[in-house]
C-alpha cells in the first residue's frame, strides 16, 4: 500500500505594527521635500516670502519635535494618542490655510494625521479624523479670510477634502483588513496545523489498516509459521515495537511451542517447548488465565532456563491470543518500561486488533488440521471396519467351524484351509491399501504421480496397471485442499479401474487454468450403469463414488461419471478456485 505524504506544523509570521510610526515619520518627512526645493531652488535678488519662510521653520520644527516624541518618549504617541493627533490635525488645518489652501505645497504633509488616524484607529478612526480635519480647516479658511489675504477657490477646496477623504478611507479600510489578517492568518494557521496532524493520523492509520489487511490475507493461508510470520513484521515494522515474539498452544500436549522471534535470536529454537502451568511464570499464567500482563526486565518471565534466556533482557507486554474461548497462542511485545503502551490510543486498538486477527487465522488453521486428522482417522477407521475387520471376523469364525469338524471331516477342514489362506492373502492386501492410502505430507506435481502409480500397483498386484498422466497448468501452485481433493478422487478412480474394468491401462489428464481445474480419469473396460452403481440400496457396495461426488462437491466443484456398459467409464471432475480454494 502507497505510503501518504507526510506535513510537518509550521508557524506563519504575524504582522508587525511598530514599524508603522516609522514609516509614518518617513512620509512626513519627505512631504516636506515640495517646500524645502521651492527654497533651495529660489536665486538671485528674488526674495521669499517671511511667511512662507516662517511656515517652513515651523512644519520642519513641528516635525522634529514629533519624530522626538515617536522615537524617545515611552508614554506619547503623536500618531496614537487622539488628544497629540487632534492638535496636530489643528496644525495641519491652520498651515495649509496660511500656505495657499487648495494650492498649497504642503497638501501632502497634511495627510499625515489623517494616515495615523486611519491606520491606528482603523476605518471608525479614519472618518472620525477626517471629518475633524474637514471642520477644522474649514473654520481655519473662513477665520483667516477676514485677518489674512487668502485666496479660496472653493471648487478646489472640495476637491483637496475629497481627496483626503478617498485617501483616508481607502487606508482606513485597509487597516481594517490588516486588524483582522492576525485573526484569520491564526484561523488558517490552526487550520493548516490540524490538518497536518490529521494528514498524519491518517497515514498512521493507513499504515496500520495496511498491517491489518497484510494479516487478514494470512486467514486463507494453511501455513501457520506464514502467519507467525506476518504478525511479527507487522508488530514490529508498522507498530514500531523493537521485538517480538510468538510461541502456539499445542492442545495435545497442553504446552507452547514452535516459537518465532523478530528479529530472530541467534540461538532461536522453534523445538522449545514450555508446559502450560502456573509455576512456569508469567507467560504460562497469561495464558491459562487469557488476561493481559506485564513482564518486567529481570522478572521470571518463563521457569524454563533456555527460554528464559530469550526474556531476561527487555520489559515485555504479554498478550494472549484467543480464539473461541479458547488460547491458541501468545504474543510477547517488547517496550522500553512497564505500561509504556496507553490502551486509549490507536496503536494498542491496532495491536490488539492483529492479534485477534492472527488468532482467528491461527485458531482456524489448527482445527482444519484437527478435522483433517480426525477425518483421516474415520476413513482409515472405516476402511479397516469395512475390510479387515469383517475378514478377521470371517477368518475366526471359520476356524472355530473347522475345529469343531476335526478330525471326523478333515478334507472339508483342508478345503475351508484353503480357502481361509486365500482370505488372510485380501486381509493382507487390504491393510496394504490403507497404509498407502495414508495421505502424503507434500504432495507436488510428481509426488502425485508416483503415489497414485504405487497406490494402483498394489490394487493390481496380478498384473501390470499403467496410469498415462497428462498434466498441464502449475499443479504445484494449488491449495492443498484442491490437491487432496483431487488426489482422493483420482485414488478412487485409479482403484475401481484397475480392479473392475478388465483392462490394463487408464488415462488422466490434469489441466490447471486461472480460475478453475479440470480433471479426467478414463479407461476403455467394461464399463457399468452408474445410475444403478449409485443407487441407494448399493451404496454399501459402492460407496467410493459417491465419496468421490461429495468431496468435489464440498470444494463447490462437480463430479460426473460417465460409463456404459462395455463401452469404458470417465469422471470428470471441474473445481473453481475461488478465494477459499485458491492458489497458495
Amino acid at each position: 500500500m502507497a505510503e501518504l505524504p507526510k506535513m510537518e506544523e509550521v508557524n506563519f509570521p504575524t504582522p508587525h505594527y511598530r514599524l508603522l510610526p516609522f514609516f509614518l515619520l518617513v512620509y512626513r518627512w519627505v512631504s516636506l521635500v515640495p517646500a524645502v526645493w521651492l527654497f533651495v531652488s529660489t536665486k538671485g535678488p528674488v526674495t521669499l516670502d517671511l511667511t512662507s519662510i516662517f511656515l517652513l521653520v515651523i512644519a520642519v520644527s513641528v516635525t522634529l519635535l514629533v519624530t522626538l516624541v515617536e522615537r524617545f518618549s515611552r508614554h506619547y504617541s503623536v500618531f496614537r494618542t487622539p488628544l497629540l493627533l487632534g492638535l496636530d490635525l489643528v496644525f495641519m488645518s491652520t498651515l495649509l490655510a496660511l500656505s495657499g489652501a487648495s494650492s498649497s505645497l504642503y497638501t501632502f504633509h497634511a495627510l499625515s494625521p489623517l494616515l495615523a488616524g486611519a491606520f491606528f484607529f482603523h476605518l471608525q478612526g479614519a472618518l472620525l479624523v477626517t471629518g475633524s480635519f474637514t471642520i477644522f480647516y474649514l473654520l481655519t479658511l473662513i477665520t483667516f479670510r477676514q485677518i489674512y489675504p487668502v485666496t479660496i477657490e472653493w471648487s478646489q477646496i472640495f476637491t483637496q477634502l475629497a481627496g483626503a477623504w478617498l485617501v483616508t478611507v481607502m487606508f482606513g479600510s485597509l487597516s481594517l483588513l490588516l486588524r483582522q489578517l492576525p485573526q484569520v492568518q491564526d484561523a488558517l494557521i490552526n487550520t493548516y496545523n490540524d490538518l497536518t496532524r490529521r494528514n498524519a493520523e491518517l497515514a498512521e492509520t493507513h499504515r496500520h489498516l495496511g498491517a491489518i489487511q497484510d494479516l487478514t490475507l494470512s486467514l486463507q493461508s494453511s501455513d501457520s509459521q506464514s502467519v507467525q510470520q506476518r504478525l511479527l513484521k507487522a508488530v514490529t515494522k508498522e507498530l514500531d515495537f523493537p521485538k517480538a515474539v510468538i510461541g502456539l498452544v499445542n492442545s495435545a500436549t497442553h504446552r507452547l511451542e514452535e516459537w518465532q522471534a523478530y528479529p530472530p535470536f541467534d540461538d532461536q529454537d522453534t523445538t522449545a517447548s514450555l508446559p502450560l502451568l502456573p509455576e512456569n511464570g508469567l507467560i504460562a499464567q497469561a495464558v491459562l488465565e487469557k488476561q493481559v500482563r506485564w513482564s518486567p526486565n529481570g522478572h521470571p518471565s518463563v521457569a524454563d532456563e533456555f527460554l528464559y534466556h530469550w526474556f531476561d533482557q527487555d520489559n515485555w507486554l504479554i498478550l494472549p491470543m484467543i480464539w473461541q474461548e479458547r488460547a491458541v497462542g501468545v504474543l510477547l511485545v517488547a517496550v522500553e518500561k512497564v505500561g509504556q503502551v496507553d490502551t486509549s490510543d490507536d496503536r494498542w486498538a491496532v495491536l490488539t486488533s492483529l492479534v485477534s486477527q492472527a488468532a482467528v487465522a491461527l485458531g482456524t488453521i489448527d482445527r482444519t488440521r484437527r478435522l483433517a486428522v480426525e477425518q483421516e482417522r474415520n476413513r482409515i477407521a472405516r476402511e479397516i471396519h469395512d475390510t479387515v475387520a469383517q475378514s478377521l471376523f470371517g477368518i475366526a469364525f471359520t476356524l472355530d467351524a473347522c475345529i469343531k469338524l476335526l478330525p471326523d471331516q478333515a478334507d472339508m477342514v483342508q478345503q475351508e484351509l484353503i480357502e481361509l489362506r486365500d482370505m488372510a492373502h485380501q486381509v493382507r492386501q487390504d491393510v496394504r491399501k490403507s497404509i498407502l492410502d495414508i495421505w502424503p505430507t507434500e504432495l507436488t506435481q510428481e509426488k502425485f504421480i508416483a503415489d497414485l502409480q504405487k497406490y494402483v500397483t498394489h490394487c493390481s498386484p496380478s498384473y501390470v496397471f499403467h496410469v498415462d498422466f497428462s498434466i498441464s497448468g502449475d499443479f504445484n501452485t494449488l491449495s492443498p485442499t484442491i490437491r487432496r481433493g483431487l488426489y482422493r478422487v483420482c485414488q478412487e478412480a485409479l482403484s475401481n479401474a484397475a480392479r473392475h474394468a478388465g483392462v490394463d491401462s487408464a488415462r488422466v489428464y490434469l489441466y490447471v487454468e486461472a480460475d478453475e481445474i479440470h480433471m479426467s480419469v478414463r479407461d476403455n473396460g467394461k464399463g457399468f450403469d452408474p445410475k444403478w452403481a449409485l443407487a441407494r440400496e448399493h451404496n454399501r457396495e459402492r460407496f467410493g463414488l459417491k465419496g468421490m461426488c461429495e468431496r468435489i462437491q464440498s470444494l463447490g466443484g462437480a463430479c460426473e461419471i460417465h460409463s456404459q456398459i462395455g463401452h469404458g467409464t470417465q469422471v470428470m471432475v471441474m473445481v473453481p478456485i475461488s478465494v477459499r480454494n485458491g492458489h497458495e
